[in-house]
């Protein structure tokens, strides 16, 4: 059988350019721990080949942004303060972060695992530098479609100051339009916290007219759940609690809201817990879809949904009130903490 051999070098630049794209795709999906292999690492280095390669490949870096502890955020507050300076001297590194964003998780995924506690904002953004990186990290936290938040004090604090930001430099309204537009692109947003929120946290936002708007305009909303059970006797759903958080948070307040997604770990028993934290556990996932119509029933929102039968990997069944269940076909390596970070990149 005949090789065909060729330099990457007589390639077109259009073609090689593709492959370039296609290598720096960020490998969200991998078996490895994250701390084993970052899942940038491949763009990261073909941003040092050169400037034309990095700005082709910078959108692949920027379209998933995972910031999940204090030095990820210090090390992106860094790189928005060196493109300041790019832009100040004219320079050809400078490059517009927010029209490329498409996700962005900020925080740990709140499950408890291994002790792990959120990442302390605090200490990653100086008093000295907090408000020029509130003004950096506003326009791009706002940017994105999907936001997905650890819900503690600092993180909260970092939304509610974006939000700040960004209805204070808002444009002025259109002549032809009747309603402003809001200053960010936010419609889907996905919560991570393991323990209820009082009515005094959701006051932050439904307080001031910016955290009413925000509120308004998310169409999804989305929370993790946890694998907080006895690993040795944990059954198939026989039926889905509803995060604790759902039963304080105003839910009016989401005039735009349509379906609220909450994703499962197919547990099959038994699972060891040593497996779980040093070699990670294939799982499928299960993705509840409830409609916002059910949340908002005179009968107040349920404690559980009752679990569907037969449904298979890679299937999907329906209810007549449209609750409906997908179980993914693929598996998703599961370890403490980054087994939402992983299906929430691939699939939510």
């Amino acid at each position: 059988m005949d090789h065909t051999t060729f330099r990457f070098g007589d390639l077109p630049i259009e073609l090689a350019f593709l492959v370039f794209k296609y290598a720096a795709q960020p490998t969200f999906d991998q078996a490895e721990k994250y701390e084993r292999k970052n899942p940038y690492s491949s763009v990261l280095k073909l941003c040092l080949v050169s400037k034309s390669v990095r700005r082709a490949v910078l959108p692949e870096l920027l379209h998933t942004i995972l910031l999940p502890e204090s030095r990820n955020v210090k090390l992106f507050v860094q790189a928005l303060f060196m493109q300041e300076e790019y832009k100040k001297a004219n320079s050809d590194l400078q490059y517009q972060y927010a029209p490329r964003v498409r996700k962005m998780w900020i925080g740990s995924d709140g499950s408890g695992y291994l002790n792990i506690r959120p990442a302390n904002l605090e200490h990653a953004l100086q008093p000295s530098e907090r408000p020029l990186a509130i003004s950096l990290l506003a326009p791009i936290i706002l940017a994105a479609p999907s936001l997905a938040l650890s819900w503690t004090s600092v993180h909260v604090k970092l939304l509610i100051e974006c939000l700040e930001h960004a209805w204070k430099f808002r444009p002025a309204t259109p002549v032809d339009e009747e309603r402003p537009r809001p200053p960010w692109n936010t419609k889907r947003l996905t919560l991570s916290c393991g323990a209820p929120i009082s009515p005094t946290e959701w006051n932050k936002f439904t307080d001031t007219p910016q955290g009413v708007a925000f509120l308004a305009s998310i169409c999804q909303l989305s929370s993790l759940t946890y694998l907080d059970r006895d690993y040795e006797s944990l059954p198939l759903a026989k039926e889905y609690c509803l995060p604790e958080w759902m039963h304080t948070a105003p839910l009016a307040s989401f005039k735009s809201l349509h379906t609220v997604i909450l994703p499962y770990p197919r547990i099959i028993t038994p699972v060891s817990p040593s497996g779980l934290n040093y070699r990670g556990v294939d799982m499928h996932m299960e993705v509840l879809t409830l409609p916002a119509t059910l949340l908002r029933a005179q009968t107040g929102i349920p404690k559980a949904i009752e679990g569907f039968v037969d449904v298979l990997p890679g299937q999907k069944g329906t209810r007549s009130d449209d609750t409906c269940l997908w179980v993914s076909g693929f598996k998703v390596r599961w370890y403490p903490r980054v087994g939402w970070e992983r299906f929430w990149a691939c699939v939510l």
